[in-house]
């Protein structure tokens, strides 16, 4: 992952550079979207595709390879210095595992430092 601060007009681009099958996913979820001109929001994006996709993620037995690269980036977005690219993280991503202890627990392996001190911190 790049090491300059992650920004929130950065978010969704960078997500499909670093996972491009999330952009056909995304594609697919928003195929309806009227008003191209102002494309859904992070919040949606993270909501309706992301998490799902972690969920996903989570319940295969697979190697990992995709839950380690998935929880690097947000451990990019927790260390950003945009405190609304925390915020997205933190709403949409934390609070899902946070409350869903069975996730969290598949999870564990994969948070990072300043994604594990976000948990505390969301209810």
């Amino acid at each position: 992952m790049p090491t300059n601060s992650l920004g929130y007009g950065d978010v969704d681009k960078r997500l499909f550079e670093a996972f491009p099958q999330l952009a056909a996913a995304y594609q697919e979820e928003f195929n309806y979207w009227v008003d191209w001109e102002k494309p859904p929001g992070s919040y949606l994006v993270f909501a309706m595709v992301v998490v799902p996709y972690l969920l996903a993620q989570l319940d295969e037995t697979g190697d990992g390879q995709t839950l380690s690269k998935l929880f690097a980036f947000f451990e990019e977005m927790a260390a950003s210095g945009d405190p609304e690219v925390v915020n997205l993280l933190k709403l949409e991503v934390v609070q899902k595992l946070v409350r869903d202890p069975g996730y969290l627990a598949k999870a564990q392996k994969h948070i990072g430092n300043r994604l594990r001190e976000l948990l505390p911190t969301v209810r």
